[in-house]
């Protein structure tokens, strides 16, 4: 949880420096929307906030489209998930490797899934939740 706050942190940092740096804001693309909503309200009006996957998309299997690829490209940073919640999200970025990224569960330690074929197992979409992301 340290770690999470101290990543979000040095974004808060970082795109005021890139923002004056260039006349275009600092652009940040996420991998959905819950992402996105978080990275706006941090960086306010200093970023450009866009999500590659639109609000009710089905995150896990997202076929990415050539427009995701622009945006991706355009990009200071792109923000992902982990914990397998994005499983397209790996080749997508493996052609991005020039462009910053950070995993916004690493070093968490994730809730599992209680119930159900996937029980035990972590549970990606437990701190989307702003209940649940007082205990992530």
């Amino acid at each position: 949880m340290k770690l999470r706050k101290q990543l979000w942190c040095m974004l808060v940092l970082l795109i005021p420096m890139f923002s004056e740096a260039t006349e275009d804001k600092f652009k940040v693309i996420t991998t959905f929307t819950v992402i996105a909503d978080i990275a706006q309200n941090i960086a306010g009006n200093a970023a450009i906030v866009q999500s590659i996957t639109k609000p009710n998309a089905e995150i896990h299997n997202y076929q990415v489209t050539p427009g995701d690829i622009r945006k991706a490209y355009d990009a200071d940073l792109v923000l992902y998930n982990g914990l397998n919640l994005e499983l397209w999200f790996e080749k997508f970025f493996n052609n991005l490797d020039s462009i910053p990224s950070v995993i916004v569960t690493e070093n968490i330690k994730p809730l599992s899934i209680s119930k159900g074929p996937y029980s035990g197992k972590p549970n990606p979409h437990a701190w989307m939740s702003t209940k649940m992301q007082l205990f992530t």
